[in-house]
């Protein structure tokens, strides 16, 4: 049984390259892992992503062990001026911690910037990565002498 590294993603892009994200770069998967059905919904200012409830929730395709731990990700684009947009992945947790270079071959496929600060209570380190145009523009582990005091949130993750 792992250890969970987790956190907040935000993931930068054109609205189109954001859609194309949601749709292929998610794999609904249950407890043991095997990929389910997703529903996909689409209107003039949003598109979301389900599975049943029942579900885990989404593996990250490209990624080992990396998911999205909820039944629905949704992301809306009302300014339409905007050039780019950011999607919040809440619940983001991966196996261990975040290996930046499988983020890094998603950025160059979808055209995506990732932005993501992960805690890993049971092993007592954080995890501080940030993707640009497919460079890993920075991948720290932040390590502590007293992780309950020095952490600002020491509860997650583990």
């Amino acid at each position: 049984m792992p250890n969970w590294c987790e956190g907040t993603m935000k993931v930068r892009g054109t609205k189109d390259n954001l859609v194309k994200f949601l749709k292929n770069g998610f794999a609904p998967v249950s407890w043991l892992g095997s990929e389910k059905e997703m529903q996909v919904s689409e209107d003039d200012y949003s598109v979301s992503i389900k599975c049943d409830d029942k579900l885990h929730g989404f593996h990250v395709r490209g990624t080992h062990r990396n998911f999205v731990e909820t039944n629905c990700i949704e992301f809306e684009f009302w300014d339409e001026d905007k050039e780019t947009h950011v999607m919040l992945l809440e619940n983001y947790k991966a196996a261990w911690g975040i290996e930046a270079e499988s983020l890094s071959n998603l950025s160059k496929e979808y055209d995506l910037d990732f932005k993501i600060y992960a805690f890993e209570r049971g092993m007592e380190f954080n995890q501080d990565i940030e993707i640009v145009k497919g460079e890993i523009v920075k991948d720290d582990e932040i390590q502590f002498d007293d992780y309950e005091w020095e952490c600002i949130s020491p509860g997650v993750g583990g």
